[in-house]
């Protein structure tokens, strides 16, 4: 196996050679890639804000099983560009509920923080602090001092004026920030699509991950 492998490993120098090669021969031809432009943070708090809801999954979905439950996802703008509140609600059929062990209505409501980072634009969730209700609390008197950073679970990708694509890590860093929430841990958008009038977010489901297809209304 040893002789076999060197004799496939050109010298460096030869390596060298043949590579500069390449570069000469194909540099002049490559084209140039176009790239999207960055969304600013006011155009990415344009492009999220609306209600959505999944209900054209919903009526195809009821030969799966279990079938999609009836989710809306409300993104409100701050006085702040670069705050959202999101508020993720699933009616869930009696049946369903039943064999799940859950309540018929579930929510989770959420801050989110478009960000400049080095890396590029990122999307922070963050969570109510313990001794604030979620449901109570209004976009227009937004406060950040009431919200926990989830910076662990943030949402990186491609942001630009039309389209969002972003996507949370999938690490132990991520499980450990949110051990605490409880069963509002499956409400936690872990992955991000916006684009035309519609909004794909990752949840849970029956303990595996769900993608919910949703559509602007209204």
């Amino acid at each position: 196996m040893t002789s076999t492998t060197n004799r496939l490993v050109p010298s460096t120098a030869c390596a060298a050679a043949i590579l500069a090669a390449i570069g000469l021969c194909e540099a002049p031809h490559a084209p140039a890639k176009d790239r999207a432009p960055t969304a600013s943070l006011a155009e990415i708090a344009a492009l999220l804000a609306g209600r959505y809801d999944n209900a054209a999954q919903v009526a195809g979905g009821q030969a799966e099983h279990p079938p999609p439950q009836h989710v809306t996802i409300t993104i409100e703008p701050t006085p702040r560009p670069d705050w959202q509140i999101w508020r993720v609600h699933m009616d869930v059929d009696p049946d369903v509920a039943r064999d799940a062990g859950s309540d018929t209505s579930l929510d989770a409501v959420w801050a989110m923080n478009s960000t400049q980072t080095p890396r590029g634009i990122e999307l922070v969730p963050y969570t109510s602090k313990p001794s604030f209700d979620p449901t109570s609390m209004q976009a227009g008197a937004f406060d950040e001092a009431q919200w926990l950073s989830l910076s662990a679970c943030a949402l990186s990708g491609s942001f630009s004026p039309a389209k969002i694509v972003a996507d949370a890590p999938v690490d132990e860093m991520c499980v450990a920030a949110t051990m605490g929430l409880g069963g509002k841990r499956a409400f936690l958008p872990t992955s991000v699509t916006r684009s035309g009038d519609g909004l794909q977010l990752q949840l849970i489901y029956f303990g595996r991950p769900w993608r919910v297809e949703a559509h602007r209304s209204g």
